[in-house]
């Protein structure tokens, strides 16, 4: 009898004993370092604390201080193996817990607050993201992505958070999820991305559904948020978008201003006349070309629309002609005259597109559009093609 009397007083010490643990011992034991007894403490004082602010965002440093000691303890032995793996997970969801209970939450002294636990735990949870990808476990990689960037957005970091939803965004497309890949992009939009590849790939979305309205929309948007000194590609986005919708008088205009603007840009310059050359204003297009060949004479972009400037000019002779010889205007033999005026001007355009082409193929003789347009000009002047570019080309049809 006193056996069990004994047995139960000691059962019921041990329960006054787990009742009375407090925040102040895991306080306690995480100041002195005994990360090992916070945490047991630290899961019996959360049982009936679960809307206790104070309570998660204690939880929240006790998981750090788990993962952190993991880390160190790995660092010193390799085959050390965690027993709590997922310590950054719930440090991370404790931390967001606490803001999501009080945004005004301090914590106690030495403690971090919920906003530099969540900046804490956004870069860890970013780099574990970043290996699920690599071993290709892309469920768990977008999982962690959209937790970082949940966390870099409480913590005010909107950069960071943009490049998370971004790393999504590519994990949607390289899945082929056209709905969740144009979300997240415009998710990373929300958040003022300066990075110009952002919205030129929303753009290219909105162009594919032919919507012209959030084409524009995206451009304006662009231009806002990403920095002047990396507007280029998205100024030259604005010249598609003018021709698509048909504004020649503002694609003209624009390229005029960029063209000035961008007078020490052999790269840009090319941009600009690549989008004048696709709307057959070849003039203005070489004009362009020639300011940035008087910077780089050797180009390959350069050279390679001046080519094209004469190539597409020929191609729209070509359409000249035989529009010249179905029409009902005129007798056939003035038809016929001014076809052959015709075809002898555009003998002269391919020569010089032929000129152009064969100087982008000693810059670069791997250049596949180059290739296939030179092996074109070459027949149509009845110029033999070398061996070496026709099995170029054949290798392309393979």
């Amino acid at each position: 009898m006193k056996k069990l009397f004994a047995l139960a007083l000691i059962a019921m010490m041990a329960i006054g004993s787990a009742s009375s643990q407090s925040l102040e011992d895991v306080w306690m034991n995480l100041r002195n370092k005994q990360i090992g007894k916070a945490r047991k403490v630290m899961d019996q004082v959360m049982a009936g604390n679960e809307n206790n602010a104070q309570a998660w965002l204690m939880k929240g440093n006790t998981y750090l201080q788990v993962y952190q000691q993991d880390l160190d303890r790995k660092a010193a032995n390799p085959s050390y193996e965690s027993k709590t793996p997922d310590a950054i997970i719930i440090a991370n969801e404790a931390f967001y817990k606490a803001i999501s209970l009080d945004n005004k939450i301090e914590p106690m002294t030495g403690m971090l607050g919920p906003i530099d636990g969540q900046a804490l735990c956004a870069d860890a949870v970013y780099t574990m993201a970043e290996d699920a990808q690599k071993k290709g476990d892309i469920d768990n990689a977008i999982k962690y992505f959209e937790l970082a960037a949940r966390d870099f957005k409480v913590a005010k970091s909107n950069v960071n958070a943009g490049i998370s939803y971004y790393q999504i965004a590519s994990l949607y497309k390289a899945k082929g999820d056209k709905d969740n890949y144009k979300s997240m992009l415009k998710e990373t939009v929300k958040l003022g991305f300066p990075d110009a590849t952002v919205y030129l790939d929303l753009y290219d979305i909105y162009k594919e559904e032919k919507d012209t309205v959030n084409c524009g929309k995206i451009l304006k948007t662009a231009l806002k948020n990403v920095p002047a000194d990396k507007q280029a590609d998205i100024e030259a986005a604005e010249l598609d978008y003018f021709a698509m919708t048909g504004q020649m008088d503002k694609l003209n205009s624009t390229c005029d201003a960029m063209a000035t603007k961008y007078e020490k840009s052999a790269p840009v310059l090319a941009l600009i006349a690549n989008h004048l050359v696709n709307n057959a204003q070849y003039e203005k297009a070489e004009s362009v070309i020639n300011k940035g060949l008087a910077l780089d004479p050797n180009n390959a972009d350069l050279n390679f629309q001046m080519a094209t400037r004469y190539f597409f000019e020929a191609v729209a002779n070509q359409d000249l002609q035989d529009q010249t010889m179905k029409s009902k205007e005129g007798s056939y033999m003035e038809r016929a005259e001014k076809v052959n005026e015709l075809k002898a001007a555009q003998k002269t355009i391919l020569e010089n597109a032929h000129t152009w082409s064969e100087k982008v193929y000693s810059i670069n003789p791997n250049d596949v559009n180059n290739n296939v347009m030179l092996q074109q000009i070459k027949v149509k002047l009845l110029l033999p093609v070398p061996e070496e570019l026709k099995a170029k080309v054949d290798s392309y049809r393979q």
